[in-house]
């Protein structure tokens, strides 16, 4: 503005001589001509120069915003950076570098500050940034910064400008923290490979430095062991006891384990109720003998938890490197197949893998495999054993048998694959397929003009812990319309153990239903008078194991002939399970059994099968009796 009123008064003046220069007395006059001639290039001069006076300021307040937004963005900057001379010394520092160095926004640092701080990375890291940047590269990576207080993780990327002869000018350091991100990954880590009940490495990460381990060992390495240690009787204590026991029970021997190890072992919760145990380099079978002997009896020790004594034992499967195999998988898997050995011989042992082993653990994994695939393929079948009521003769129900047609596995029977889809947790998908198929073969055969029997359905305890009995009853009775009188449904004794609020509701649903309730293998399992007393059972069943010698022992007739008075008193019909021959039929009826099933009269046969049976037999039983 000031060269502006500058320019003003000139133009004024320049002015005013040009107008003299019209007076009369003026026109001639040299000097005064040279003056306006002056003025006038003045005047010329100086617009002008003001033109560029403004262009410049203007150029100048564009640089100055500039800056004012650069110093903007280098401030808000998630990275603190910072520029040092060749000597260390500061020349720029963002805020972002004060906050993260602990430096006062007010202070500027000094060489003293710049070392202090380099002091905090270890004298290997150092060295390696120095000798990346001479080389003329730029150094990134993560620092691990340990302050008093807590400690700091940076990303940091080191670099230098050289001037023309190539001499090192300016390092320029920028470093963000990452410390959150850093947690976060961590508890990631650990959500990942660490098992949130125990708090030890999952297979996943066990699995990691085993094939770590076997890195690591050398050409003239001993090798070592690892043991696989799977708790035994797990799903009876589960089944009895509830889950927060048995998580209590995972916890306390994990804590077991734990103080049998040393710096130089690793332990691992694979999941449920095993344990994975990798003993340090050197460590022999002799070695591994005594160990596994060692956490046997540590595990077998009595287990406080509540008001619950338990007592559990183990079974362990000892693999050793590289006799037994060069790969964490293989190791692994051998050392899973011996522990299946030494549970097959009654458990709270070790064994040591040999040859032909891992065939018992690779058989149920494929048995797992299969069964999933079961249902879709149509393999399973049902079959069917009658039951006959001993005052008439007549048929009066159907006990319902799954069979599993799988050539891959050669047909394996229930007691092969049942316990494999408990495990695995397709029983209650299974067991619905056979509630609604059998309620549908019952009104088949209603419809086919056989008599009106009972058709009775083995239920796992796992589907009265999933909670969904009730529900898959209520459906396989609405989509076959089968009356629920008819459809009977076998308990085992070991589910009334878990004597729960839960169970005793469930049971009182289902009754509710109108379907008949029994108690299956009677003598073989935990039951007690008091949950003969407690459950609506209508039915119980004395197991084949009572009734397969009583034409021969006086002491099993006394102890059918008790179960049947005992079951007669709670209200209940006894039916008499493996029935072979006339003489146990007899003795049987004698001492009041109200039904029998077994060899005698067929064993289980197919639906058609069943149905040319039944239409036989009550053929014959008409015969009789005209």
């Amino acid at each position: 503005m000031a060269y502006a009123q500058l320019a003003l008064a000139l133009a004024s003046s320049a002015s005013l001589a040009a107008a003299s220069l019209l007076l009369p007395e003026n026109r001639y006059d040299s000097a005064v001509l040279a003056l306006a001639i002056f003025t006038m290039s003045m005047l010329c001069f100086l617009i002008a120069f003001s033109g560029k006076l403004d262009a410049l300021r203007a150029r100048l307040g564009r640089s100055q915003e500039k800056e004012q937004q650069l110093q903007a963005l280098l401030d808000h900057s998630p990275a603190a950076l910072i520029l040092l001379n060749k000597h260390f010394r500061p020349i720029y520092t963002n805020q972002k570098f004060h906050s993260l160095s602990g430096i006062s926004d007010d202070s500027v640092p000094d060489t003293a500050d710049i070392e202090r701080l380099l002091s905090l990375i270890s004298e290997e890291t150092r060295q390696r940034i120095r000798s990346t940047i001479e080389q003329g590269r730029s150094w990134e990576g993560e620092l691990h910064i340990q302050l008093a207080d807590r400690e700091e993780y940076v990303a940091a990327v080191a670099s230098a400008t050289k001037d023309e002869q190539g001499n090192i000018e300016h390092y320029i350091f920028s470093c963000e923290d990452i410390s959150e991100n850093k947690a976060i990954a961590n508890r990631l880590f650990v959500r990942e490979h660490y098992s949130v009940l125990t708090g030890l490495p999952n297979r996943q990460l066990a699995l990691k430095n085993l094939q770590r381990t076997i890195e690591q060992q050398g050409e003239d390495a001993s090798g070592f062991a690892i043991l696989h240690l799977d708790l035994d009787r797990i799903r009876f204590i589960n089944d009895s006891l509830g889950h927060h026991v048995v998580d209590r029970l995972f916890r306390e021997t994990a804590e077991r384990l734990r103080r049998c190890i040393n710096d130089e072992q690793l332990l691992a919760h694979l999941g449920a109720d095993e344990f994975l145990i990798i003993l340090g380099e050197g460590s022999c079978s002799d070695e591994a003998s005594i160990f596994a002997e060692t956490v046997l009896s540590k595990v077998s020790e009595r287990y406080l938890i509540d008001t619950n004594e338990i007592n559990v034992s183990a079974s362990i499967g000892i693999s050793q490197y590289p006799d037994h195999g060069r790969d964490a998988e293989t190791l692994l898997r051998r050392a899973e197949a011996a522990m299946f050995a030494a549970k097959g011989k009654g458990g709270n042992q070790f064994s040591f893998y040999q040859a032909g082993m891992s065939s018992q653990a690779e058989y149920r994994l494929e048995t797992e495999s299969q069964l999933r695939r079961a249902i879709e393929r149509d393999e399973f079948k049902l079959h069917f054993q009658p039951v006959i009521e001993l005052g008439s003769n007549r048929l009066v129900a159907a006990e319902v048998l799954l069979r599993w047609h799988n050539n891959e596995l050669r047909n394996p029977g229930p007691d092969q694959f049942i316990s494999v889809a408990e495990e695995c947790g397709m029983i209650g998908m299974i067991g619905e397929w056979v509630m609604i198929n059998a309620c549908q073969q019952a009104m088949r055969w209603r419809r086919a003009g056989l008599p009106e029997i009972n058709i009775a359905v083995n239920i796992s305890a796992r589907q009265f812990e999933e909670s969904e009995i009730v529900d898959t009853v209520r459906r396989a009775l609405q989509q076959s319309g089968l009356p629920a009188r008819q459809l009977e449904l076998e308990i085992t004794e070991g589910l009334l153990i878990n004597d729960t609020p839960n169970l005793r509701q469930c049971f009182q649903e289902l009754k509710a239903l109108g379907v008949r309730l029994s108690l299956d293998d009677f003598g073989t399992g935990y039951a007690s008078l008091s949950y003969l007393k407690r459950y609506p059972f209508d039915i119980l069943k004395i197991d084949r194991s009572f009734v397969h010698d009583i034409d021969q022992s006086q002491d099993s007739v006394t102890l059918v002939n008790a179960i049947i008075a005992m079951a007669h008193s709670f209200g209940m019909s006894v039916i008499a399970e493996g029935v072979e021959n006339l003489q146990q039929r007899r003795l049987l009826k004698d001492h009041h059994c109200d039904m029998v099933q077994g060899f005698l009269y067929t064993p289980a046969l197919n639906a058609e099968a069943f149905s040319d049976w039944a239409k036989r037999y009550a053929d014959v039983h008409e015969a009789q009796h005209i």
